[in-house]
């Protein structure tokens, strides 16, 4: 395999921000291809953007790369990092999310040998249940996406310029 999984690990975010899009794309085509993936695919066909949120959130916002992640920084990222940072419409956003990460790690697991990817398989498992209250938690979500949240509770289409300024 030619991809290198660990390009991102020593960058300055402005070394990798370049590279990061790519290096998305890469590992989700190969996880599409993989095992674990086509059997993803086969239970949940619509998919989800959560694989490519999950990377670009645990860079951005924690500087996670997934060679270097552990038990305790995914759990940062699910707990803390995308409640917080990442705003979702409805609660079913969340329902592939946990699946979706858990076939993905799978797929690290087995083609990378990632060393922390069993526990991290656990961790993700353990708390499918949580996740979609998470997301959807006022605590742990950020001012403006609180703002966000609480302008379509209201009845406000927070995607259009108007309804924001109305709200």
């Amino acid at each position: 395999m030619s991809f290198d999984i660990r390009q991102l690990d020593k960058l300055s975010y402005d070394e990798a921000e370049s590279l990061l899009s790519d290096y998305i794309m890469t590992l989700i085509d190969q996880f599409i291809d993989s095992e674990a993936g086509k059997a993803h695919i086969a239970d949940y066909p619509e998919g989800g953007d959560w694989i490519g949120s999950f990377i670009e959130f645990a860079y951005l916002y924690g500087e996670f790369t997934l060679p270097t992640m552990t038990k305790r920084s995914v759990q940062e990222l699910m707990e803390h990092i995308l409640p917080r940072k990442l705003t979702l419409l409805e609660p079913r956003e969340t329902d592939n999310a946990i699946p979706e990460l858990v076939a993905f790690w799978t797929f690290l697991k087995a083609e990378y040998k990632l060393k922390s990817a069993n526990t991290i398989i656990k961790y993700l498992s353990s708390i499918e249940d949580r996740f979609g209250q998470w997301m959807f938690d006022s605590d742990r979500g950020g001012f403006v996406k609180n703002c966000v949240m609480l302008g379509i509770q209201a009845g406000y289409d927070m995607s259009r310029l108007a309804d924001v300024e109305a709200f």
